[in-house]
């Protein structure tokens, strides 16, 4: 049975269909084809590096046989001085007059250049062999010893001359290239000597203070504003600084800022006020003390700074920053405050009164509420060093300047005490933790007082009325009882 396909039964879609599948068969096997075939015939790495060496030896053989293509023989001694390296103007003329040799333009300027500058040299005084336009002739340049450029030309041989290199300075009038001259090599390494004898201020930081004057009421404002830049401690890196404020020759009345916690650039912004009067003003100086507080051991004092109010024009509001310098020794030391003492002797009862007046300046221990809970306690110290009797006051909470106003007895006969010695020590009252001293002072005949509790202490036992005095503290001491040992020995 035949099949016969009629035209009508054949439509374009097919037509156009059977048309794009035989297209992307046909491209898919010749793709296959090349994809295999470049694999199997692909050069490696070796075979590559043959091949690109064999095109550039063939481009090098193309270069040299078009070089010397159609070149006219030379006359080899005109060329003598050439080839020595001693090419001279006159024979590169020469050269240049003859056709069988090429000279390059560069080369043919840069030689009438060189025949002017040998025409002024000869014009001018007769050279010796020492100056420098003598040497002229020697300093010409050699064309054989730079950058080749063909100058003649055979079938087998090419000569070549060099570029000329930068002309050199063959006269000391010449006019020199600043611009190519290194400064660097002739700047000097010392360091200039300063004119100010005075010896360099170690600067540990500055300080924002402001300060006004009434005269009308006598009262001098320091604004103590901020500070920055203050050293920190050597192992944390920060500090936690305070500032006490007081006007000299005055060193017991001072004023006290809160604590700033871990900050090296604190804002005090707070005023202190002094009462002062607008005859001795300019006799005075206001200092402030840096301190970086320390919970368990001694505050660190950082720097400060003094103002002279001489110095200042205090007819208006000043502001003004001013550096932190080292301070000296005495400043450095902390002062831990003081304590109010009254001290009488009742031979008739043979008793002792000490009356606690009051405290200022106290050391601050409680950060928190920036103040401290003291109390003083009072120990007599026998002849021997032995604690013969002790009281203490109440507590007085949150403040550093307490008041007391409490009598405290000891019944002693008046030869005993006078081997005695009194000891104050001025404790804070730690609720949820140990005590922690804040100072201690001596009161007696002994080695280890000072002058001014020496008088205080005798003139108890001339004295008819009790006597009153500020009794500054000290730090600890290691061993209290040497003391009424030494008080004892002594009488």
């Amino acid at each position: 049975m035949d099949i016969v396909i009629r035209e009508e039964d054949i439509s374009l879609a097919q037509i156009g269909v059977y048309a794009s599948v035989s297209f992307l068969v046909v491209s898919a096997v010749g793709a296959a084809l090349y994809t295999t075939c470049s694999k199997r015939f692909r050069l490696n790495w070796f075979e590559q590096n043959l091949l690109e060496s064999a095109n550039e030896k063939d481009e090098d053989q193309q270069s040299r046989e078009a070089l010397v293509a159609g070149a006219s023989g030379y006359n080899v001694d005109n060329l003598n001085e050439c080839s020595r390296g001693n090419l001279s103007p006159t024979s590169l003329k020469n050269v240049e007059n003859d056709p069988a040799f090429w000279v390059p333009a560069s080369v043919t300027s840069t030689s009438a250049i060189q025949q002017q500058v040998s025409n002024t040299t000869e014009e001018s005084a007769p050279p010796t062999p020492t100056s420098p336009t003598g040497s002229l002739k020697s300093n010409t340049l050699s064309y054989c010893s730079t950058t080749s450029v063909p100058i003649a030309r055979s079938d087998k041989h090419v000569v070549l001359a060099m570029h000329p290199t930068r002309p050199r300075v063959s006269s000391m009038n010449a006019k020199l290239d600043h611009t190519k001259i290194d400064m660097t090599l002739y700047r000097s390494h010392t360091q200039p000597k300063s004119l100010d004898p005075t010896p360099a201020i170690e600067v540990r930081g500055n300080l924002h203070v402001g300060i006004s004057y009434d005269p009308v009421g006598g009262l001098l404002n320091v604004r103590l504003l901020e500070a920055q830049n203050l050293q920190p401690r050597q192992f944390s890196g920060t500090a936690d600084p305070y500032a006490k404020v007081r006007l000299l020759p005055d060193k017991k009345n001072f004023w006290q800022t809160r604590i700033h916690k871990k900050t090296l650039n604190p804002v005090f912004d707070e005023n202190f006020v002094f009462e002062v009067t607008a005859g001795v003003i300019d006799k005075r100086t206001v200092e402030i003390l840096l301190y970086d507080f320390d919970a368990y051991s001694r505050h660190v004092c950082i720097g400060g700074t003094k103002l002279h109010l001489a110095n200042l024009d205090l007819s208006e509001q000043l502001q003004l920053w001013t550096p932190l310098s080292s301070a000296s020794a005495q400043d450095m030391k902390v002062d831990l405050g003081d304590i109010m003492v009254s001290l009488a002797y009742l031979p008739s009862a043979e008793r002792l009164m000490v009356v606690l007046i009051k405290a200022r300046n106290l050391r601050i221990v409680d950060d928190a509420r920036n103040c401290s809970d003291p109390y003083v306690k009072v120990t007599l110290l026998g002849p021997v060093g032995k604690k013969m009797k002790k009281r203490k006051t109440g507590v007085q909470r949150s403040t550093v300047n307490p008041v007391y106003n409490e009598a405290l007895a000891f019944d002693v006969n008046k030869e005993t005490l006078k081997n005695c010695v009194l000891e104050f020590t001025v404790v804070h009252d730690g609720l949820l933790g140990s005590s922690e001293i804040l100072g201690r002072t001596l009161i007696g005949n002994s080695a280890e007082v000072r002058t001014e509790e020496k008088i205080f202490f005798e003139e108890m036992f001339r004295a008819k009325n009790a006597t009153a005095q500020w009794v500054p503290l000290q730090e600890p001491a290691t061993n209290l009882a040497n003391a009424a040992k030494s008080a004892t020995s002594k009488n």
